[in-house]
């Protein structure tokens, strides 16, 4: 999964692994990795059983992916499942195209990349599931938000071309759109809200982790809607 180091990467992770899962993370900071291992250390095992395995990769770079994969093959045997959980947002204009670009960079060709990497492997064994996460918030363009509403509708328009190029090889794939998730850096750019309202970074992880599971095999080319109590 992508995207691992961040604050929802890390309720994802540990979901996985309470799961009874094995977990891939790409990682571009190394000690971003070690505090994700940290955090999530009690559920990871030891030696040549640990479940938790970091990746030296940028999921934009398509030959570390690649080298990504092949390490999980060589570790584990099969790869199953892709969350696509990297990205970012900042504030844009309309004209913008520098801004348009490094939201694309960062909220696109992560997922595009990565999930070609993993397709080679699930291709192979007619089983596959992939779940980005988009924005529900980039459903309609706002003044200050150009870049992100552009990425993040491709996404899901991108997700949906995506299913229907494998709905008869075994995999799926689906986008989530969260509202606004509660941490931290949202709780101290919006003071003034109500954080209880916001979608819980464990809600949001329950929904992409069950969408990456066997029993979610019946939903593909779907964009779900994820918003809590707003």
């Amino acid at each position: 999964m992508t995207g691992g180091t961040g604050i929802l990467g890390e309720a994802v992770v540990r979901r996985y692994l309470e799961a009874g899962a094995h977990v891939a993370v790409p990682v571009r900071d190394s000690a971003k990795g070690e505090a994700l291992l940290a955090a999530v250390a009690a559920l990871v095992g030891d030696g040549d059983a640990a479940r938790l395995l970091l990746l030296d990769a940028d999921p934009a770079d398509r030959a570390a992916m690649d080298r990504g994969v092949e390490a999980v093959l060589t570790r584990w045997g099969r790869l199953d499942a892709l969350a696509n959980l990297a990205g970012g947002f900042a504030r844009s204009d309309p004209w913008d195209l520098d801004a348009m670009e490094r939201s694309w960079a960062q909220n696109v060709r992560t997922a595009i990349v990565a999930t070609a990497a993993c397709l080679r492997p699930m291709r192979a064994r007619a089983y596959g599931r992939i779940v980005s996460v988009g924005a529900f918030g980039a459903n309609k363009g706002g003044k200050d938000g150009a870049a992100y509403a552009m990425s993040k509708t491709a996404l899901v328009r991108w997700t949906e071309s995506l299913a229907a190029a494998l709905k008869d090889e075994g995999i799926t794939a689906n986008v989530v759109q969260p509202s606004i998730i509660d941490h931290p850096e949202n709780r101290k750019a919006m003071p003034k809200a109500d954080p209880s309202k916001w979608v819980r970074p464990d809600e949001l992880a329950a929904a992409i982790v069950f969408l990456t599971s066997k029993d979610a095999s019946g939903i593909t080319g779907a964009a779900i809607p994820v918003v809590g109590r707003v």
